[in-house]
């Protein structure tokens, strides 16, 4: 768990904030179609989620036994861009809990922003086409920065953005990749127990599980108590 009061929180966006696996799965699927090839079940497509766009588009063609070169790639991935921004918010829903307790955070006046694999402009159009935009002064997309987590650099970027510290700060993710950018960066990591992964969320390595969404402002708000407790 965490003793201190935060000065930021950074969130992860698919499979933490929002379930986007049906658009990603639509827009991987148009892709493959018109390459001629057999689509895929939204529960396969949820397991290819994490490592942004490129991987995700590997990973589906791999699944349907296409090795793409580099240069293939990039014409594929250009493709599952156009087919992904048409469709983007059809089907992705924040997760239950989410809407809650962002309000309550930001009532708090505790900065926050979104880190995520996903590129930017991808996250900005779901931010603001599902209403979540408001809470966050920072966004931190895959190509944000020159690396995607589970290097620590986009987690420092965005805790950057919000003039915070990372010694100070909070991360919450769904997968290892969170866990792992979150700790080399210095940042205490809670993970949710839905989302994205293939190992079971016990075994992630994260500071403390997340069960329940909408009592992280009471875990943030009895911190606060306990530090302002221990420094009088």
């Amino acid at each position: 768990m965490f003793e201190f009061k935060p000065n930021a929180i950074v969130w992860d966006l698919d499979g933490t904030l929002v379930d986007s696996a049906p658009d990603l799965a639509t827009a991987l699927n148009n892709v493959l179609d018109m390459r001629g090839f057999f689509t895929l079940s939204t529960s396969e497509v949820r397991k290819m989620i994490g490592n942004g766009v490129p991987k995700l588009v590997e990973r589906g063609f791999n699944a349907v036994g296409v090795r793409p070169d580099a240069s293939q790639l990039d014409i594929l991935v250009e493709l599952f861009s156009t087919q992904y921004r048409a469709c983007a918010t059809d089907n992705t829903r924040p997760y239950p809990g989410v809407v809650e307790a962002l309000q309550e955070i930001h009532s708090m006046n505790v900065p926050m922003g979104v880190c995520t694999n996903k590129p930017e402009a991808f996250t900005r159009q779901i931010l603001e086409g599902l209403g979540l935009a408001g809470f966050f002064s920072c966004v931190i997309g895959g190509d944000s920065t020159s690396a995607r987590k589970p290097d620590p650099e986009p987690v420092l970027a965005c805790i950057r953005g919000l003039v915070a510290e990372p010694a100070k700060s909070l991360m919450i993710g769904d997968s290892v990749h969170d866990i792992h950018a979150a700790h080399a960066a210095g940042v205490t990591v809670g993970v949710v127990p839905w989302g994205y992964r293939s190992a079971p969320v016990e075994e992630l390595g994260a500071d403390f599980i997340l069960y329940d969404l909408e009592g992280l402002a009471g875990l943030i708000r009895d911190a606060g108590q306990v530090q302002q407790l221990t420094t009088h």
